[in-house]
């Protein structure tokens, strides 16, 4: 073999494994970066999803506090509403008196227990059937009240009001509910 062929033998052993080798590193680069591709879609799909967690979290958030500040808002509706109605119910009172009052005020009175009562509070208009019912009682007029009565016990320790604005007062709690749904089913129409 003479010196020509022993370089060409040289250079295209050369370059085989030039060849070789860049093969390799080829393989190796195209290697790394399908793995540096995946690592790039892996985070990119992280941070998408914590992007996607992070907003769910705000808008939760947001949503929320709006709810709340709703909530606080009709509350403070509802109180004022109440607080608007409570007198406005209390002056129709006076209406109760129209039919049968006189049947009610019966009621009323024996809705008592037995008691020996010393004053009896009542409407102006009821002196009469007040008297009737009450002969040995001190009966004194209360333009405060509207209907009913309020009784006190000889030794002042015992005082029932049984007054239509009593009762209304008691019911008012059961009674608001009502109206309140009534006056959203009228506003929501």
């Amino acid at each position: 073999m003479g010196h020509r062929e022993l370089i060409e033998s040289l250079r295209k052993d050369g370059e085989e494994i030039i060849n070789r080798l860049w093969s390799g590193v080829k393989a190796e680069a195209d290697k790394i970066n399908a793995e540096a591709s995946l690592k790039i879609e892996e985070a990119r799909e992280n941070f998408r999803r914590d992007r996607e967690i992070a907003v769910k979290r705000q808008e939760e958030s947001i949503l929320s506090g709006a709810k709340k500040r709703a909530n606080r808002i009709k509350l403070s509706a509802e109180k004022a509403l109440s607080e608007r109605l409570f007198p406005f119910a209390v002056s129709h009172l006076r209406e109760l008196r129209n039919d049968g009052y006189e049947e009610v005020f019966a009621s009323l009175v024996k809705e008592l227990p037995d008691a020996i009562w010393k004053d009896a509070r009542v409407n102006p208009l009821d002196m009469s059937i007040a008297r009737e019912h009450f002969p040995d009682s001190n009966v004194i007029p209360d333009d405060s009240i509207s209907g009913g009565l309020e009784v006190i016990r000889g030794d002042g320790k015992i005082s029932i009001a049984n007054t239509f604005e009593k009762r209304l007062e008691k019911a008012w709690e059961d009674i608001l509910p009502v109206i309140i749904r009534e006056i959203y089913k009228e506003v929501s129409v």
